[in-house]
């Protein structure tokens, strides 16, 4: 009876160890497999934590770059034309009412600029946007003694110095002034007030101990956030940004550590092309890296955990299906939304150039098909660059979404596509749409945007507008009918419009 026990239990031992070295190797194999993938997540979490970084530093140092060209550009424009009166008025006592008239006229509303001045050869004010030129005299000031003994021709940036006047801190950017022999006959001065620059740079999301900054190229110190006086002017040329820029040309990102306080960072920097100017943001290894800490040591000790409890095992297999799932979902999402904005341009809310050539390639053909007619609108906003140059690229860029939201909302038909061309240019495709259906929605589009009344100087009736041309093609009577051929039809009637005296349709 036992030897039958015996045998009939062998069978099921033979079966149960299989099962249990199977069960056994399968679990060994899981928590391998458990913690291969925590590794990866962490190293991948680490990557993906870093290149976020690198993006953001990277658009904040574009921002601070766009920002001080601007403003040093606006100051440079306006050397220029001090200069240039300088040339047909004269730099003496008796033109001084003139040229101060003329440079209250041109630092009107601008709130970046604290002052303009005239500064004759012993260093007196000569006129002033300030209105009190009587006292004021600048040969304590280093710009005054540098063009003094060079004879560079172009805008010079200094340090920042404390305003006479305001007790602001003031960006100097100056030209010297010469006599017809080339002697030494003054200085031209615009001070940018320090403020304008500190109100951008505190818009920015640098973290705990973030910095952002911008220099002169020979290493001096402009600015810094956060802001402490003791650092202006500082030499910096020795720092490891400095370096790195000249080693690696006008842009990089790289971990660095500050020469100014030691601390580690990822800087983005960026060099002006007409400035000798270097801007750069950094975050802090320990601001980029320290939720990636936190939730490292949540998924290793999860890990461990799972690892070490067999009954938790199944549990663990689920939340990561679940975790899986709901990522992909996520990344479905996001994949949507990159798709909408691949056609969609950034500026204007309007559809982008690729979507325009498809969707007209594809009316093209569908109007073949069923031989209908498609209409083409094209648009450009008129004496566009003189507006820019008159407003800046802010008011510009203002200028185009006002007009694109003009296009947009004179476009009734859900078939219909509006779109941005490129710069300055709109487009309006119009399926089934005959010549005059065309014309009558691009005389909509017109009057709507002289409606928007946006001021524009340099336009005869003073404010923007726009011209257009409508073309219509027949593409199952005409085989040549292209979309190539469409677009130069509709851009010679944009043309026939510019020539005609502008803000009509054609």
């Amino acid at each position: 009876m036992d030897d039958a026990t015996n045998r009939a239990a062998q069978p099921a031992a033979r079966h149960k160890r299989p099962v249990t070295a199977l069960a056994s190797t399968a679990f060994f194999c899981i928590c391998a497999v458990l913690m291969g993938m925590t590794a990866w997540i962490v190293w991948s979490a680490h990557e993906v934590r870093l290149r976020e970084a690198e993006a953001t530093t990277q658009n904040m140092a574009r921002t601070l770059a766009a920002q001080a060209y601007m403003e040093l550009e606006l100051a440079d424009v306006m050397l220029e034309d001090i200069v240039e009166h300088l040339r047909h008025e004269g730099n003496n006592d008796a033109t001084g009412d003139r040229l101060q008239r003329h440079l209250e006229q041109l630092s009107r509303n601008i709130v970046e600029i604290d002052g303009l001045f005239i500064i004759d050869r012993q260093g007196k004010w000569l006129a002033t946007s300030l209105g009190d030129s009587e006292e004021g005299n600048s040969t304590d000031r280093a710009y005054f003694h540098f063009h003094q003994a060079n004879r560079q021709a172009g805008t010079h940036i200094s340090t920042p110095i404390l305003g006479k006047k305001g007790g602001q801190w003031l960006l100097p950017v100056s030209r010297r002034v010469e006599l017809a022999d080339g002697s030494f006959a003054g200085v031209v001065l615009v001070t940018l007030r320090l403020q304008s620059f500190e109100h951008v740079y505190n818009s920015l999301n640098l973290g705990n101990t973030g910095t952002a900054f911008f220099a002169l190229d020979d290493g001096r110190l402009i600015y810094r956030r956060p802001f402490d006086a003791k650092v202006i002017g500082m030499d910096v040329s020795q720092g490891v940004l400095l370096q790195t820029y000249r080693k690696m040309g006008p842009a990089g990102t790289a971990m660095m550590k500050a020469r100014v306080d030691g601390v580690e960072r990822l800087y983005s920097y960026r060099h002006l092309e007409r400035f000798p100017v270097i801007v750069a943001a950094g975050l802090s290894r320990d601001d980029i890296f320290s939720d990636w800490r936190r939730l490292s040591t949540q998924i290793v000790a999860a890990s461990l955990v799972a690892g070490a409890l067999l009954i938790f095992l199944f549990r663990r297999l689920m939340r990561q299906i679940a975790i899986r799932d709901r990522i992909e979902t996520e990344l479905q999402q996001a994949n949507a939304e990159l798709e909408a904005r691949a056609s969609q341009d950034g500026l204007t809310g309007l559809a982008n150039r690729r979507c325009f050539d498809e969707k007209l390639a594809l009316e093209l053909d569908r109007a073949r098909r069923h031989a209908q007619p498609v209409s083409l609108i094209m648009m450009d906003v008129d004496f566009f660059k003189k507006f820019n140059d008159s407003y800046g690229h802010v008011a510009g860029d203002d200028c185009l979404r006002a007009v694109a939201g003009a296009v947009a909302g004179s476009v009734h038909r859900a078939e219909d596509l509006a779109a941005r061309y490129g710069g300055e240019e709109f487009a309006v495709i119009m399926p089934g749409a005959d010549t005059a259906g065309a014309r009558a929605v691009a005389e909509a589009i017109r009057t709507a945007v002289v409606a928007l009344q946006i001021p524009h100087a340099a336009s005869a009736i003073g404010v923007v507008t726009i011209s257009l041309g409508a073309a219509t093609v027949y593409p199952g009577q005409d085989q040549g009918a292209d979309s190539t051929a469409l677009i130069r039809a509709a851009d010679a009637l944009l043309y026939q419009s510019k020539t005609s005296g502008r803000n009509r349709v054609s």
